[in-house]
């Protein structure tokens, strides 16, 4: 006999099954074993720049790229405090290197989403970090799904909140033209944690939150409709020393 959907719906929202279980486009991870870790292709995984590695936990699946050739071949887990893990980015800590984060960038994985499909979504981190004044990039938030750009500013479309040296600044590209850089005003402090949110509504607009609230300054930018984007976590050193990048929860899915 078929399933009734009341029966489906109580189910969904009962909170003894967790809701990346029935959500397919809904993603949370809270980093508390280390990845199984590999080359896209199989075989042992790289730190070669441009080369995509993927990263198996529990319940997700990341790709990887390390950006400049490391020693380090991939994020690992790292204690913050008794009890609460979380994945450090950082890789070798040497000026001008470092990684892209992205649960995948094909038009079909599940955490693509087509602007103007009549559903808004989001992507949320809680990121800590202990020198952010060593950072030249520690961007979360879409970009287009397409291939892995050495640096940030190839993308051809894009909405992130991004730490640099310490100022949390959002960034936009609309279909390959310049990246347009607004401060927030708003610094990210030494040795502090915060809640970075990218929201996308059902005609594309972007708003942003940092800590549930809207940015002291914000920009007005909308994604092309029709494309998809993926979300995605970019980060560079300024310096060969340490940040201290510590991501401690990656959600994303439908909704705001």
């Amino acid at each position: 006999m078929p399933v009734s959907q009341a029966k489906i719906n109580q189910w969904q929202y009962s909170q003894a099954i967790n809701r990346r279980v029935w959500d397919n486009q809904y993603n949370f991870e809270n980093f508390v074993q280390n990845p199984v870790v590999s080359a896209l292709g199989g075989g042992a995984s790289s730190g070669t720049g441009g080369v995509v590695n993927v990263m198996l936990f529990p319940y997700t699946t990341f790709e990887y790229v390390p950006k400049g050739t490391q020693t380090i071949t991939a994020p690992v887990i790292a204690s913050v405090a008794e009890g609460v893990s979380a994945l450090n980015s950082e890789m070798d800590q040497t000026d001008n290197d470092g990684v892209e984060i992205c649960a995948g960038i094909l038009s079909s994985n599940p955490n693509a989403f087509k602007i103007a499909s009549a559903a808004p979504f989001f992507f949320r981190a809680r990121v800590s970090m202990t020198t952010p004044t060593n950072t030249d990039d520690c961007a979360f938030g879409f970009r287009l799904a397409e291939a892995y750009q050495a640096n940030i500013d190839d993308y051809n479309d894009m909405a992130v909140l991004n730490v640099i040296n310490n100022v949390i600044t959002i960034e936009t590209i609309l279909n390959g033209a310049a990246t347009v850089s607004t401060s927030t005003t708003q610094n990210f402090g030494t040795s502090s944690t915060h809640d970075l949110k990218v929201m996308v509504d059902a005609t594309g607009a972007v708003t942003y939150s940092i800590d549930g609230q809207p940015p002291t300054v914000t920009a007005a930018y909308s994604f092309r409709s029709g494309i998809y984007v993926v979300p995605f976590h970019f980060f560079l050193h300024s310096a060969s020393a340490a940040v201290g990048i510590r991501i401690l929860e990656w959600e994303c899915g439908l909704g705001s």
